[in-house]
């Protein structure tokens, strides 16, 4: 149980590390939850908001859980992140180098409607997205998009005509939402981005192998 909640937990945080190169500020999203019964009873350890701090190539996606807090700082240029985690009494910094040309993710298709949504201030258009899986299998999310923030802001849902404000993630039969609730524009410290004191670094397989994964 405990591997299928980090699993979900590093999904999230690798899918919403997006780049905001002309934007800078503020988003905050709430998180919804579909889990599958097995999981109902660890719904509370789920963060149920996510706050993005955004400042020219750099980002910072900020989620507390009853676990403790996770952090994920990137830069949009190189590609790498760093995932903080400070849980039950540990302070690691997670090494998550750019991926490799195999590693890369098949870039999604959309089918676009009329459907609108007003999110954060923001009308939003709607579309469907589809992803294909490693073994060739499609699935569809909902995604709100505006065209008030330019698509460039956005590089994990390439090919959107706009900048994602609600969407869906789906891992292991979990499904989350992320809804915008605000957004704001506003100067950030260059210090939001640093690793701060007391973490201690590893890679990626340093820290499954931590956690027995």
């Amino acid at each position: 149980m405990k591997k299928k909640m980090l699993s979900l937990l590093s999904v999230m945080a690798i899918f919403v590390g997006s780049s905001f190169a002309q934007f800078e500020g503020k988003v905050v999203f709430g998180l919804d939850y579909e889990l599958p019964e097995a999981m109902e009873s660890q719904r509370s350890m789920l963060p149920s908001e996510m706050d993005m701090l955004i400042s020219k190539n750099k980002t910072k996606v900020i989620q507390n859980t009853m676990m403790g807090a996770q952090i994920v700082i990137s830069d949009t240029k190189t590609k790498n992140s760093t995932l903080l985690m400070d849980m039950m009494g540990q302070k690691m910094a997670i090494e998550m180098p750019a991926p490799s040309d195999e590693d890369e993710i098949k870039e999604p298709t959309y089918k676009y409607d009329d459907k609108t949504k007003k999110l954060a201030g923001y009308k939003c258009k709607h579309a469907i997205m589809i992803i294909e899986d490693e073994n060739g299998e499609e699935a569809e999310m909902d995604v709100y998009y505006t065209e008030e923030i330019p698509a460039s802001a956005n590089d994990k849902l390439k090919g959107l005509k706009g900048f994602p404000l609600e969407y869906m993630i789906n891992s292991q039969g979990m499904v989350m939402t992320v809804t915008a609730k605000s957004v704001s524009k506003e100067k950030i410290a260059a210090s939001e981005f640093e690793i701060p004191e007391g973490f201690s670094k590893m890679t990626m397989e340093e820290f499954k192998s931590s956690m027995g994964m």
